[in-house]
């Protein structure tokens, strides 16, 4: 049976957004990938402490996010998961289920400088092969300079660069203008946007977790 060629790109996704989805697609295009999967992140302890919505709510926005895309799949293997998530483990249950095929993780190359914080990087850099989405000319320098000093950490590595383009959107900036009551239209998908707005997400409404778990999915 032919190997196939599995994309990973993993995140809080809070919220999703256009930026996450162009860069798995180009990811996709470069590398001929066979489908790219989305995994919202459980217990992250690089984020603890932080107030982010529960791993059901992230996975719904990126279920209605991927929907349209039949290359795209979403995965709960970290927010089903009790306890911190590690990368490795998910790599390695990721291996289980697809044995014999390609894993690519898909990163910021800005990620790249802190993976040797992670926990067993080195058989993160082993487990798969690493794209990391690079925005121009400099960034792709940068990259090349941090790609000989991992290699020289991990022999086996392999690291290749996803060329994309700048996009100025961030997570970040969609909860702001959602606080301050302005539109994120052309920000992420129109389906993304009205869950937003039901469950009442990044707003200074005073709901509770409790409460956005409970409002209806749908307008009736």
């Amino acid at each position: 049976m032919e190997k196939r060629r599995i994309g990973i790109i993993g995140g809080t996704f809070n919220p999703i957004h256009y930026a996450h989805l162009f860069v798995a697609e180009c990811a996709r295009e470069q590398f001929k990938l066979d489908r790219v999967i989305f995994i919202p992140s459980g217990e992250s302890y690089f984020k603890r402490g932080q107030d982010i919505p529960s791993g059901e709510i992230r996975y719904q926005l990126v279920k209605k996010a991927t929907e349209d895309n039949p290359f795209f799949k979403v995965s709960r293997i970290e927010i089903d998961r009790p306890g911190d998530t590690y990368t490795i483990e998910t790599l390695e249950q990721l291996s289980e289920m697809y044995p014999g095929d390609e894993l690519y993780f898909i990163v910021g190359a800005d990620t790249l400088n802190q993976i040797d914080k992670w926990v067993r990087f080195e058989d993160v850099l082993r487990a798969c092969t690493i794209l990391a989405a690079v925005r121009d000319d400099t960034d792709e320098d940068n990259l090349q300079n941090r790609i000989k000093e991992l290699t020289q950490m991990v022999p086996e590595a392999k690291i290749e660069s996803i060329r994309m383009g700048r996009i100025e959107i961030s997570s970040t900036m969609i909860r702001e203008r959602v606080k301050a009551d302005k539109s994120i239209k052309y920000l992420l998908p129109e389906s993304c946007i009205e869950y937003i707005a039901l469950k009442g997400l990044y707003s200074d409404n005073g709901s509770t977790e409790e409460d956005i778990m409970e409002a209806p999915d749908k307008i009736v």
